[in-house]
């Protein structure tokens, strides 16, 4: 059985309440472990075994430009060790992991290829480490789209010590999964900030749960740059730096290219687990007739429902030519396959975080159109920092599977590189906020829309979006890297 259809069946095996669930699988040994975290070469047999999920916990890899990374290790990076034996350390509540394994649970990481890093350009070298956190949702439904996000951080970290650090600083990143429990996740930032002293936060994804950690990232004036970006606070909370596209600018963008594939009879099909289903179902039906689209059908759904026909039918009577789905990726799937086996086929919309690159092997959800906020995941070139991406990948983690997240993940790295070109030698928070603060119609290069951000202030919206669609099996990206603007 190949990795993907393992992490399929594994991901198909857990119907989907909101609770933090793992998936089976062998650890690696205690030795391969401390031999990776201490700088030594994973060895080739071990980096292809499946993993068994921990919860609660992270785990430090040096990151010297020489070493391959550890198969979905928890946190990266770095060359000076955050303790514990070996470089692998608890996060509070959760005792030390298995290197490869999602903090939490949740469906095993791809692998991560061994051999060195690239060699184009010096390691980083002997200053301070700059140290990140990341807390995020990798376990449970949420974690079904969301759990190649710390491997994407790792691949980003390894690459970037690989090429000289950020202004000579080595990079690491400590990652916790949160589970969902927005408690959790308070809990989770609270240990990085007081007890790990990270500077500041990168590409945290917990879109089901930004309400836990939120007032207290506010109250330490600690920066969160790039996430999921799905929660009003993206565009409102001072300390929060969406990195491409914001959501309800995303969900424009699904109402604009749906109406010009002359789809304009609209339902809406979203979750009932958060209050974010009921931001995304108010703001399509809010802003649908700025678009020429008529909302005919609305039904909120659970993610652990294993059957919509129900909600097929109502839509299929109510003439919906197009459904916006406000749900993740498997169950995206089950509601594709269930209004399939009543031969109704509307056009799919939704955002690009709420996709993966196994959907494109479902018949059923051909032509989905999700409109996303960073580069189209799959493009090979074209750009730079595209190129660089893809060839990160190839290095690094060759199995990972792409998507919405991962692309989201890269563009987050590359702009807080941007930001903080100018560090001194000593990283700060402060460094990181004058460097965002100093940004104004910021693409990194293209791999986003014009950013802006403003000083102690809200970012503003930000409507430009690329374009990504499954067509006959794959997924592409109809207008390449140029991103469309209202």
């Amino acid at each position: 059985m190949d990795a993907t259809r393992a992490r399929r069946l594994g991901i198909a095996g857990t119907l989907c309440a909101v609770a933090v669930t793992g998936c089976g699988g062998s650890r690696l040994s205690h030795d391969a472990i401390l031999s990776a975290a201490n700088g030594g070469p994973l060895a080739a047999a071990s980096a292809q075994q499946q993993l068994q999920p921990q919860t609660g916990v992270t785990a430090t890899v040096p990151q010297d430009g020489g070493v391959a990374p550890v198969p979905g290790a928890s946190a990266v990076g770095g060359s000076a060790s955050s303790g514990g034996a070996g470089g692998v350390t608890p996060v509070r509540g959760g005792a030390a992991a298995a290197a490869g394994s999602v903090s939490g649970g949740g469906a095993s990481h791809a692998d991560v290829a061994t051999g060195s890093a690239g060699s184009a350009a010096r390691p980083a070298g002997p200053l301070a480490p700059i140290l990140l956190g990341n807390v995020g949702t990798y376990s449970g439904p949420v974690g079904g789209t969301l759990y190649v996000v710390p491997t994407m951080i790792q691949v980003w970290v390894a690459w970037t010590n690989a090429h000289g650090g950020i202004g000579g600083h080595p990079v690491q990143v400590i990652t916790a999964d949160d589970g969902g429990d927005p408690a959790r996740s308070r809990s989770e930032v609270q240990d990085l900030v007081e007890n790990r002293h990270v500077i500041g936060f990168l590409a945290n994804f917990m879109p089901l749960n930004l309400q836990g950690p939120l007032p207290y990232l506010e109250q330490k004036h600690m920066p969160v740059v790039g996430g999921d970006e799905v929660n009003a606070q993206w565009t409102s909370s001072p300390v929060l730096f969406p990195v491409g596209t914001t959501f309800n600018e995303t969900m424009d963008g699904t109402l604009r290219e749906s109406h010009a594939e002359n789809a304009t009879k609209v339902g809406i099909i979203a979750c009932v687990e958060a209050a974010t289903c009921d931001v995304q179902a108010q703001h399509i039906k809010d802003a649908s007739p700025r678009f020429g689209e008529e909302v005919v059908y609305t039904a909120r759904t659970s993610l652990a429902q294993p059957d919509f026909t129900a909600q097929c039918l109502g839509a299929q009577q109510a003439g919906a030519q197009v459904i916006w789905i406000g749900m993740e990726a498997n169950s995206a799937e089950r509601l594709a396959n269930s209004c399939a086996r009543q031969n109704y086929h509307p056009l799919w919309i939704t955002g690009a975080i709420a996709t993966t690159n196994r959907e494109a092997d479902l018949p059923a959800l051909d032509g989905l159109l999700a409109p996303a906020s960073t580069f189209p995941a799959m493009l090979t070139g074209g750009l730079p920092g595209i190129t660089a991406y893809q060839e990160a990948i190839h290095q690094y983690a060759p199995n990972l599977e792409l998507s919405g997240a991962t692309s989201m993940v890269w563009t987050a790295g590359e702009l807080l590189k941007k930001a903080m070109a100018n560090v001194g030698p000593q990283p700060t928070t402060d460094a990181i906020f004058k460097g965002l603060w100093s940004m104004k119609n910021e693409t990194v290069g293209g791999l986003t829309p014009p950013v802006t951000y403003v000083a102690n202030q809200g970012t503003p919206p930000i409507s430009c979006y690329f374009v990504v669609q499954i067509k006959g099996g794959k997924w592409s990206a109809p207008k390449g890297s140029v991103y469309q603007c209202p």
